[in-house]
């Protein structure tokens, strides 16, 4: 509800000797006294007041917040993704050295192996077929372990990124 009271107008602060005080003087100083320039200062404060308008608006404008938003987030994600490309590239790395490992350790044990085929060769020929055979299965399923333990450890740490 508003009341149609009439509009005082602001009076100056009285001096200490009862008279009102006297304008500032430093607002009078900056308007010009030519009237181009004046025109010229009324031009640039509305630019000015312009650019402070838009930039508020700006500010305020749902899309050009979730437009800034989503850039902020796009940056967070790419630097992630970054980081996560690092890290696969040094687990790749970690999990080839391993396998090349495994690999060494399953081909010392086969050579030892045949070296040791290669010495029963040298006996009879029935021990030596009959012993072959022995060793030849155990051996293929420890190389087959290897290889299987060494896919599935592979497959487990690509998923676990």
């Amino acid at each position: 509800m508003t009341t149609n009271k009439p509009v005082r107008k602001a009076s100056r602060p009285a001096a200490k000797d009862g008279q009102p005080a006297k304008a500032p003087r430093a607002a009078a100083a900056d308007i010009p006294d030519d009237p181009q320039e004046l025109v010229e200062d009324i031009k640039k404060t509305r630019a000015q007041v312009g650019e402070t308008v838009e930039a508020l608006t700006a500010k305020l404008d749902p899309k050009t917040q979730l437009r800034d938003t989503t850039d902020r987030v796009k940056a967070r994600v790419s630097a992630t993704t970054g980081g996560v490309a690092s890290k696969v590239t040094s687990k790749t790395g970690e999990v080839t050295s391993k396998v090349t490992s495994k690999t060494g350790q399953v081909t010392s044990k086969v050579a030892g192996k045949a070296g040791t085929v290669g010495q029963q060769l040298r006996g009879s020929p029935a021990k030596v077929a009959r012993s072959a055979d022995q060793q030849r299965v155990p051996l293929a399923v420890a190389a087959g372990v290897a290889v299987l333990l060494a896919g599935a450890w592979i497959v487990w740490a690509m998923k676990r990124r």
